[in-house]
């Protein structure tokens, strides 16, 4: 599916009004939101790092989305980690296939395709000096992820980067905003072990 730029700039265009110093969860699940709706993805999530580099779910749209990104979390790979180590999108273009291919994510298609979720479409959010986390999209079918819908996806990850970046300097409190502290510490660590 193409991603007309108008559609694209209108779908942005609608969350210039997101402040996530009132309610960080709301303003990050309403851009997740807009993003799904935008690509007519089935679900959408975003995951951050952890203390030890690990990814972990932030705010999935929906169960699936949520259920799809704490398997990856359990596998330890697939399109969200392969995003967020490389820091370049990844993408898985059929689950059934991919496991017969041998392809690169294992096992863990199996569990992707057992929740439905056969394609998904992942691109780092960066923050600063590089990634935190991942923008993550699923759909239900294979899809081929054209070269439109990886751009506006990674248009979107600014969205988030923005959001969390002004999230970070007002130093909004709850649990979204310490994982987010917490990303942005790790990212780091994360630096000095890529770098042996």
């Amino acid at each position: 599916m193409t991603i007309d730029p108008a559609l694209l700039a209108k779908s942005i265009g609608a969350l210039a009004d997101l402040d996530p110093e009132p309610d960080l969860p709301a303003s990050l699940q309403r851009a997740v939101t807009a993003a799904k709706q935008l690509f007519n993805a089935d679900a959408a999530g975003i995951t951050l790092t952890d203390a030890t580099g690990e990814l972990r779910w932030a705010s999935p749209c929906d169960q699936r989305a949520q259920a799809v990104e704490n398997n990856q979390e359990a596998f330890a790979i697939g399109p969200c980690a392969e995003a967020f180590t490389t820091g370049r999108p990844a993408v898985m273009y059929d689950a059934h296939q991919e496991r017969r291919r041998g392809g690169p994510w294992g096992e863990m298609t199996l569990a992707i395709a057992d929740l439905e979720a056969r394609s998904a479409l992942s691109v780092p959010i960066d923050l600063g000096d590089g990634p935190i986390g991942t923008l993550d999209l699923y759909a239900t079918n294979p899809r081929g992820w054209d070269h439109s819908e990886v751009s506006a996806l990674q248009t979107y990850a600014g969205v988030v980067a923005s959001l969390l970046g002004t999230a970070a300097k007002a130093q909004i409190g709850g649990w979204l905003a310490d994982q987010l502290q917490v990303a942005l510490d790790s990212r780091v660590l994360v630096k000095q072990a890529r770098a042996r």
